[in-house]
C-alpha cells in the first residue's frame, strides 16, 4: 500500500491533470498511508514477540503484554486522528505520533547500545537497527511534508499555474528520498531476519 501512495504523490505532480483530480488522488494517497503506517506500529511488539520465542531474549509474559498494549494505544491514537481529520484531534494525534516516533528512536538507540558486543546475533541487532533507521526516516518524512502540504493546499485553493507546480515539485522532492530510505531499510530487516547472516 505504501508504493501506492509514492504513486499517488507522484501523480499529483501533474500538470496535465486537472485540480480536482490531483487533489482526489491526494486524498486517496492519504488514506492508503494509514495501513502502512499501522504497520509500523506493529514491528516492535511483534519482533519482541519474535525474539522472546526465539530464545533470544527473555522477557516476562508481563511485559510482552504491556508492549502490545502500548502498541493498541498508540493505533487507537492514530486511527483517532486518522477519522477526524481538519480537527483539534488529528493535530494532537500528529503530535502524539511525532512524539512517540522520537521517544521510540531513543530507546531503539539505547537498546541497540546495551545488546552490543555479543548479548544478541549480530543479524538480530542489524534488524533492530534497520527499525530504528526505518523510524528516523519516518520523522524525517513527515517534517519534510509539511511545506509539500502547503505547496499544494495553495494548488487546491488558487488553481495550478507553472510556478504553483514547480513549488510543488520542489517541496515534495525531499519527501521521496526518505520513502525510498524506508524502503531500502524494510527490505534489509526483511533480509536480516529472513537469512540471519553469519557475521564470523
Amino acid at each position: 500500500t505504501d508504493v501506492g501512495v509514492f504513486l499517488a504523490a507522484k501523480m499529483s505532480e501533474r500538470s496535465d491533470l486537472s485540480v480536482e483530480t490531483r487533489g482526489s488522488v491526494m486524498q486517496l494517497g492519504m488514506v492508503l498511508d494509514r495501513l502502512p503506517r499501522t504497520a509500523v506500529i506493529l514491528i516492535l511488539p511483534s519482533g519482541f514477540t519474535l525474539l522472546n520465542r526465539l530464545g533470544l531474549v527473555a522477557l516476562p509474559a508481563v511485559l510482552l503484554t504491556v508492549i502490545w498494549l502500548a502498541a493498541a494505544a498508540w493505533a487507537v491514537v492514530m486511527w483517532s486522528g486518522f477519522l477526524k481529520p481538519h480537527t483539534a484531534i488529528e493535530a494532537l494525534s500528529h503530535k502524539i505520533n511525532f512524539f512517540v516516533h522520537v521517544l521510540l528512536v531513543a530507546v531503539l538507540a539505547y537498546v541497540l547500545f546495551m545488546l552490543w558486543g555479543g548479548a544478541l546475533p549480530m543479524w538480530a541487532w542489524f534488524k533492530i537497527l534497520c527499525v530504528a533507521l526505518i523510524l528516523i526516516c519516518g520523522i524525517a518524512l513527515d517534517i519534510t511534508f509539511k511545506p509539500a502540504v502547503v505547496a499544494f493546499t495553495d494548488i487546491m485553493t488558487n488553481g495550478a499555474n507553472e510556478e504553483r507546480d514547480e513549488r510543488y515539485r520542489v517541496a515534495i522532492r525531499p519527501v521521496y528520498r526518505w520513502v525510498l530510505g524506508i524502503y531500502l531499510f524494510v527490505v534489509l530487516a526483511a533480509y536480516f531476519g529472513v537469512v540471519k547472516p553469519s557475521f564470523g
